[in-house]
């Protein structure tokens, strides 16, 4: 009998939990059960024990009966991944009307060009012609830089590309600093919107000091009026906020400002949140002792919404599958590959490069073909992002998270370790351990 090596163990109070990512299964047990199924060839005294361990997939006939679960799973994995829509990124510009203490594009050389109408026809053209064997309609994303600055010439390239979209029948998203977008209500709304992000990082006194507008005009007030003007028009607004140790301390006050608007007794479909990381990429911080890991972040959140409840109502926190376990018994599915890029994203500058994510965008390095004027894709290039799961990397084969952490970003694992093949590890257990602290009072419901 074998122990599955995906079997991972938290502490839950005065017993534990015991995850595991391959089968779904979450349980809560006794410490003498968890040293009892450690040992399973020991448990002919406690069958009900060994079939239970069985059946939730925590023990197995052999390793190589788990490896077969594996090759399973993985071909579910890639079944779930061809029926997922893609998401395609397009940059209309690399200007931007602000000024951040951190940004992915520091480093890349400043430009303020907006797209033509060849680059937008050929872009449209490109996508028809490489992605029309994809099951699902992929979906457009206007990035930047800023894709919505209030000028005649940038409005006119977001409407020409709206119109498009429209016209072929693309979903549109955007990521947008809102600044404007009392300006593109009307522009973007012509098309079926997907949603629009929006970032705040934190109350107006922390909000403006990151995410001022160049020449150091404050920006809090004038996104508060976008991200209501959005919801008016029925327009879908997914809000960010960017937390390091700077600000993490003022969420509770961003989240009260946002209920006394409206904003979190809104249905999910229309209004949702997030919180990302601000995190080092590319010298993208100016202040790198501020920088927090993706444990620490949620352990944070954790610790913060004890004192203020009002964080449960701003957002509800996953936790890497915890909160989808609490909802409906199973964790999420196996993920064996979580970076997208050169997979289910894609990203078009205005240029004609294209590249595979967020993370790479702008930097020739990454550049993994044209559209604009010539469409040719690298594939030397792209082969090791198109290979990049959890079963090719050396480092993750045998680690009882990959299945949950999915090998990380491929762009951090590229600069780190100097190749894509390459994992970038979060501590997972941390991430779990929080999550179960957080929904404990769900899972003592749950056991009763």
């Amino acid at each position: 009998m074998y122990f599955s090596r995906y079997n991972i163990i938290v502490p839950f109070e005065d017993k534990y939990a015991i995850i595991n990512p391959l089968s779904g299964s979450f349980d809560v047990a006794s410490q003498n059960e968890i040293e009892r199924l450690r040992k399973p060839g020991k448990l002919m005294d406690d069958l009900d024990l060994l079939d239970y361990g069985i059946s939730r997939g925590y023990i197995y006939e052999s390793k190589e009966d788990e490896d077969v679960r594996v090759e399973d799973a993985y071909r579910e994995f890639l079944n779930i991944m061809e029926t997922s829509q893609t998401q395609i990124l397009l940059i209309p510009t690399y200007g931007c009307n602000f000024s951040c203490i951190y940004c992915y594009e520091r480093g890349i050389p400043g430009r303020h060009d907006v797209i033509s109408k060849e680059a937008v026809d050929a872009f449209f053209y490109d996508i028809e012609e490489r992605l029309r064997d994809e099951k699902v309609r992929p979906y457009i994303t206007l990035f930047g830089g800023e894709p919505f600055i209030n000028s005649a010439h940038q409005k006119e390239a977001i409407s020409y590309i709206v119109y498009n979209a429209a016209k072929k029948g693309y979903e549109i998203a955007a990521v947008t600093n809102g600044y404007d977008l009392m300006d593109y209500t009307d522009i973007i709304k012509r098309a079926d919107i997907k949603e629009i992000q929006v970032t705040l990082d934190g109350p107006p006194e922390v909000h403006n000091k990151r995410r001022r507008l160049i020449g150091g005009k404050d920006s809090f007030g004038r996104i508060i009026e976008g991200m209501h003007a959005l919801i008016e028009a029925k327009i879908p607004v997914n809000l960010r906020v960017v937390v390091d140790r700077d600000n993490y301390d003022s969420l509770p006050e961003l989240a009260k400002i946002l209920d006394r608007e409206g904003f979190l007794d809104l249905p999910d479909e229309i209004f949702k949140t997030q919180i990302g990381r601000n995190y080092e990429l590319f010298e993208c911080s100016l202040n790198h002792g501020s920088l927090i890991t993706q444990a620490e972040q949620w352990a944070y959140f954790e610790r913060l919404s004890r004192d203020y409840p009002i964080l449960r109502k701003f957002h509800k926190p996953d936790f890497k599958g915890i909160r989808n376990a609490i909802l409906t018994g199973s964790m999420y599915s196996p993920t064996f590959d979580t970076c997208p890029a050169g997979k289910k994203e894609w990203v078009y500058d205005l240029y004609g490069d294209i590249y595979g994510c967020t993370a790479s965008c702008g930097r020739k390095d990454y550049r993994l073909g044209t559209y604009y004027p010539e469409r040719k894709i690298y594939e030397d290039r792209l082969r090791p992002w198109r290979e990049r799961n959890v079963l090719n990397i050396k480092e993750c084969r045998e680690c009882p998270v990959s299945l949950v952490c999915g090998g990380g970003c491929g762009v951090v694992a590229n600069e780190k370790n100097g190749s894509i093949l390459s994992p970038a590890c979060h501590d997972i257990g941390s991430i779990f351990e929080s999550g179960i602290k957080y929904y404990s009072e769900d899972i003592r419901e749950a056991l009763q």
